[in-house]
């Protein structure tokens, strides 16, 4: 008799160890690096065994498994014109509460960091939830910059560009607000967007960001960046050849 019930408590915390193995898993998981960088794309891993997609139309998951060091998602592919179910394992090869790579035969990782809510690009007020947490508890940055620059059939384009990142953190994400001056009969005009901004290095003199929008609308933007100021390059990360002023300053 004491054989089964010191069984039983070995299963019991067997399950209890399974259970608590399997809420490391359960949240919004984004993306780190999509192929299609203006898409924030991800997975919805939930507590009863079931998945959903964040950001992808095509791939819808529908459950998900853990079984040892691997994990599987299930659910429907669709396109051209037909809609297939996959079965999907993938190797876990880390998991932090904050972090989750997965790979496949060595051929390919998907690296995702953890957010609080599902993502919506649209929300202006709640970008900073789409950002890449660390263990570290770093704290949030926001930094603004302003002004005014040339434009083409108006007086000028007045930029307001707000950066969030969390501290030590290379990239982030950005809203920008653009008010086209006089632009439409005499009226100013609004253009607000969001997206993702990067850290590309040059020498090791400078710093370049690159700010690419979630909607496809909207032009990449490239700075060079200085800690109290942003100054506008064109296409290929060259400044702007005119006496005019392309630099925005931190407020």
């Amino acid at each position: 008799m004491k054989r089964i019930y010191f069984l039983l408590i070995i299963g019991l915390l067997s399950a209890c160890q399974v259970k608590k193995t399997e809420n490391l898993y359960v949240g919004h998981w984004i993306e780190i690096m999509p192929v299609n960088k203006q898409i924030v794309q991800g997975i919805n891993l939930n507590a009863d065994g079931t998945a959903s997609s964040i950001g992808m139309e095509t791939l819808k998951y529908e459950n998900w498994e853990l079984n040892d060091k691997q994990i599987t998602l299930t659910g429907k592919s669709i396109g051209n014109g037909q809609t297939i179910d996959f079965n999907d394992t993938l190797d876990i090869i880390e998991i932090t509460p904050y972090t989750m790579t997965l790979g496949k035969f060595d051929k390919y990782r998907i690296n995702y960091y953890r957010v609080e809510d599902i993502p919506d690009v649209n929300d202006m007020d709640n970008l900073p939830n789409l950002l890449q947490r660390s263990e570290a508890g770093e704290d949030l940055e926001t930094r603004i910059y302003k002004g005014t620059l040339p434009a083409a059939s108006n007086p000028g384009i007045m930029y307001e560009i707000t950066l969030y990142n969390y501290k030590n953190n290379k990239n982030g994400v950005f809203k920008a607000k653009l008010t086209y001056l006089e632009a439409e009969k005499g009226q100013d005009v609004v253009f607000e967007f969001a997206g993702l901004w990067n850290t590309l290095r040059g020498n090791k003199n400078t710093t370049t960001l690159q700010l690419i929008p979630f909607n496809n609308k909207a032009d990449t933007m490239n700075f060079l960046y200085q800690e109290d100021k942003l100054i506008m390059l064109d296409k290929e990360f060259k400044k702007i050849r005119s006496p005019l002023n392309y630099t925005l300053k931190r407020e």
